[in-house]
């Protein structure tokens, strides 16, 4: 009777540090979730506000950029030129502090965990829709309207350093992705 109570107490007890584990793995990956979710966000808002500087100057850029884009692929360019897209890495941006972008600590107490984001615009082109409330001059003020794509993920440094990456010693050190896509409305602005 003693040995079954002690082997039936083993068991429970087996069984409730298994779930504890799960528990805390989960809450990590909930953590990992949120925190690529965010940094999607970023990257959108950061796209935002390179085009709120100069709004005429940014479409025309876009509207002419070949930039190859993923969100571009599989895209018909036998009877025409790919269509016009638009694409900044986390690493291009500059911001108007020294600070960094990404601080050491930005993914947690972990040193070899860090993000980055992919950023696209496409699909630029005249809105064929009037804005309610709005009224178009007659100066050649016009809205545009793109899709703006971002692509975040967590991954691991590599073992000496620098940005993570994809992919490293053939595998997939990826802890986290998100997709984050838009539609976005630029105007009214004038071209030249």
């Amino acid at each position: 009777m003693v040995v079954l109570a002690i082997t039936l107490l083993t068991g429970v007890g087996l069984y409730s540090l298994h779930s504890s584990a799960l528990v805390a793995a989960a809450s990590g990956n909930q953590r990992e979730a949120r925190q690529t979710e965010y940094l999607g966000e970023l990257g959108t808002l950061a796209m935002l506000s390179d085009m709120s500087v100069d709004p005429a100057s940014f479409v025309s850029l876009a509207m002419r950029a070949q930039d190859p884009c993923r969100m571009n692929q599989g895209y018909n360019t036998t009877n025409s030129a790919p269509p016009p897209c638009y694409k900044k890495e986390s690493s291009q941006y500059v911001l108007p502090t020294p600070a960094a972008m990404f601080e050491a600590d930005s993914f947690g107490p972990y040193p070899d965990i860090g993000g980055s984001f992919h950023t696209e615009l496409t699909d630029v082109a005249p809105a064929a829709w009037p804005i309610t409330g709005q009224q178009m001059s007659q100066d050649g003020f016009q809205f545009y309207q793109g899709k703006l794509t971002t692509i975040a993920q967590l991954a691991r440094a590599p073992a000496g350093g620098g940005p993570p990456t994809a992919c490293t010693l053939n595998l997939m050190p990826i802890a986290g992705q998100h997709l984050t896509r838009s539609h976005v409305v630029l105007g009214p602005v004038q071209l030249q």
